[in-house]
């Protein structure tokens, strides 16, 4: 052990070495120090406390006295183990701990983004959460290859912050990416790279929210931004969805400063808004002033007719456009992107770097070299060609347990799917706590980050499909069959 938090004083005329013999067993008997903990050496400790070498062996020895400390010849002195129980004084005299005095004003409490669900009680042999992708979409060896060949030359790099918008390099191919796939044109230096969506939501609540905005949500939407919201004390204006997306005849006549949105796979029930619904919701923000993000948290993939093009393309003044490599490499690298209006760029600049001072450099260089010596897009269609057969599987197994009953949406892109229930079946909390039972994780709305559940009888299901193989799902949902065919 390097040192410890001793103090001597000439105050109550005791001598050094109790002294220090009785600030170590308080150490010792608080929990502070643990069985078989090291103590400094005995020239070490008369060099920190200034007080000479036989003072500290006085020490010593009155603890080992007392079966507190021990010594083993050529290695030191160390922590008894069984030592006797708490002194009288159970925390050092240097802890002053009374009782909390947080304000706790309920408006200002931090609430979570939903993604995270606590694990059941029983062992799950196949989970269906939402937005984890598959063991094979991190390239694992191109990184570990990458990683290898930059911190080999990494030089002053680890030594530096990183910028807080992000390394260039990286923010380039971002927006090279987003004008060859999407039809967006970013500028790079209007690109902040971020760790996740989550990041970038934050970053902008903290810019347009006070108790005195107000901001459109989608309904059923995403429990990361309705907490944001709460959050800041802002207040929320739920706008239904339907087949088309999100229903823009009900948008608000009053301004409200953000308008959130998922257009190419609504979150959760999985809608693509329609091009007309496009053209409303912007006509819309131009009249009423309100800035719209645009979450495209899976729209890299798309089974059916391509997507409509996104707001950010259509608009892209009126637009911050949020990406994420979570779903496309894996949630564990924390990275993530925004493209924002040239005018709000700085300020989230500004913002970033009071929170962080920047991402991670290495994760950013392997990110920006890996798109300079490998194909992303290779590595999304492959990944789009395994996501396909696991959507078809479970399409299958849905249609084997209901037939034509019940109704899936969110089909044709994305990672998961939303089923809603028949009326004649029981209701989804019912089938998943059933499932549950046999080693089944499905989720009802209210347990996938998702805000205000399908009214007071919830019947959808949500499947993540990404993270299961095909086989893995097809017993799945024969062993939901039988489930479900046991509580009809």
């Amino acid at each position: 052990m390097f040192s410890l938090p001793i103090t001597l004083t000439h105050a109550h005329g005791s001598p050094y070495k109790r002294q220090i013999a009785r600030q170590i067993e308080t150490l010792i008997c608080s929990g502070r120090l643990q069985d078989g903990n090291r103590l400094p050496s005995i020239t070490r400790m008369a060099s920190l406390l200034q007080v000479s070498k036989n003072t500290v062996m006085g020490a010593y020895d009155l603890l080992i006295d007392s079966n507190l400390i021990h010594s083993e010849p050529s290695r030191g002195f160390f922590v008894t183990a069984h030592r006797r129980g708490p002194s009288k004084s159970a925390d050092p005299d240097f802890v002053q701990d009374g009782p909390a005095s947080v304000h706790t004003d309920p408006v200002n409490l931090a609430r979570a983004s939903g993604v995270h669900v606590p694990p059941p009680p029983v062992p799950i042999r196949f989970d269906f959460k939402v937005g984890r992708p598959s063991v094979h979409a991190f390239p694992l060896r191109q990184f570990i290859h990458l990683s290898n060949q930059l911190l080999r030359h990494a030089g002053s790099a680890m030594a530096d912050y990183t910028p807080p918008e992000g390394l260039w390099g990286l923010r380039l191919q971002i927006a090279d990416y987003l004008a060859a796939t999407k039809g967006i044109k970013a500028d790079p230096e209007h690109v902040i790279v971020t760790a996740g969506s989550q990041e970038a939501l934050s970053l902008i609540a903290s810019h347009f929210l006070d108790h005195n905005s107000a901001a459109v949500h989608e309904s059923p939407g995403y429990t990361g931004f309705y907490n944001l919201l709460r959050r800041h004390g802002a207040q929320a204006c739920p706008v239904p969805v339907d087949e088309q997306g999100l229903r823009t005849d009900l948008l608000p006549d009053a301004p409200v400063r953000l308008a959130f949105v998922t257009p190419s796979h609504q979150y959760p029930l999985g809608h693509t808004l329609s091009m007309e619904r496009r053209r409303q919701l912007l006509e819309w923000a131009g009249r009423t002033g309100a800035i719209i993000i645009e979450d495209d948290y899976d729209g890299d993939f798309c089974y059916g007719p391509a997507l409509p093009p996104p707001l950010a393309a259509m608009s892209p003044r009126q637009i911050i456009y949020l990406g994420s490599f979570s779903k496309t490499l894996g949630p564990g690298l924390r990275l993530g992107y925004m493209v924002c209006p040239p005018a709000l760029a700085q300020d989230f600049i500004e913002r970033k770097a009071l929170l962080n001072n920047g991402s991670p450099w290495l994760a950013q260089a392997v990110l920006a070299r890996y798109f300079d010596e490998y194909s992303f897009a290779r590595h999304l269609q492959i990944l789009r060609r395994r996501y396909l057969e696991q959507r078809d599987a479970l399409l299958q197994g849905l249609a084997d347990i209901w037939g034509d009953a019940g109704t899936v949406s969110g089909r044709n892109a994305g990672m998961h799917l939303a089923f809603r229930l028949p009326d004649h079946s029981p209701g989804a909390h019912i089938l998943a706590n059933a499932a549950l039972r046999h080693g089944i994780r499905l989720y009802p709305l209210a347990q996938a980050a998702s805000r205000e559940s399908d009214a007071t009888d919830p019947r959808h299901l949500l499947f993540g499909y990404a993270r299961l193989e095909c086989a893995e799902i097809r017993q799945a949902m024969k062993l939901l069959g039988a489930v479900q065919r046991a509580i009809t």
